[in-house]
């Protein structure tokens, strides 16, 4: 069981850090986060290429967010165990 958790811990982290790699690099083309832009809102004249890099940015948040919940109980379940 111990080994079959660990391996999974790694693959959901991996998974993780490429979906915050992904973030990252949305948040320095748009010079803010997510939650900023959701505020302020697209432009109205904002190009096809523009919604289309906004529905790709927000289905990594929601990713990131599943996985990081993943990862915490996966990792909980790993201390029950005895680590």
């Amino acid at each position: 069981m111990q080994l079959g958790t660990d391996s999974r811990s790694h693959e959901l982290q991996d998974e993780l850090n490429q979906a915050e790699q992904a973030i990252v690099k949305f948040e320095a083309r748009f010079g803010m986060s997510l939650a900023d832009l959701e505020k302020a809102g697209l432009p109205t004249n904002a190009s096809f290429e523009t919604h289309d890099a906004y529905i790709e940015w927000q289905s990594w948040e929601i990713r990131r967010t599943d996985l990081q919940k993943r990862l915490t109980t996966l990792q909980a379940l790993e201390l029950g165990h005895g680590g």
